[in-house]
């Protein structure tokens, strides 16, 4: 049950964030920036936090919860650009909830 609240939690989170993340990405790099206009609908950010989810998991080579600086360069080129912002604890490795808390950092930041 635990569990499910989590995935639950995170699939929201994700979904938050990965408007930022999806309207700033970078063709030259494979990340594909939606389309201008408002808000993604309720599907749009499900699928969104899906293919952040899972870029994430492809990019964790050694599959233990954590991006470094090197996974993310080669699996995560926005992230690793921002690594630094998302690494608050200085640890050296990054996990998916601090990319969706920085997201939501970000979009807050740019938010008129």
């Amino acid at each position: 049950m635990i569990m499910i609240r989590r995935i639950s939690f995170l699939l929201l989170a994700l979904a938050s964030a990965g408007a930022a993340f999806a309207q700033s990405g970078d063709p030259a790099n494979g990340e594909h920036p939606r389309a201008a206009g408002g808000p993604p609908s309720p599907e749009q950010q499900q699928r969104m936090a899906e293919r952040m989810a899972e870029r994430f998991k492809t990019a964790d080579a050694d599959h233990d919860g954590k991006l470094t600086l090197d996974e993310a360069k080669a699996g995560f080129p926005m992230v690793a650009r921002n690594f630094d912002k998302i690494d608050t604890g200085h640890t050296g490795s990054i996990t998916l909830e601090q990319i969706t808390a920085a997201g939501a950092q970000m979009r807050r930041n740019r938010a008129p």
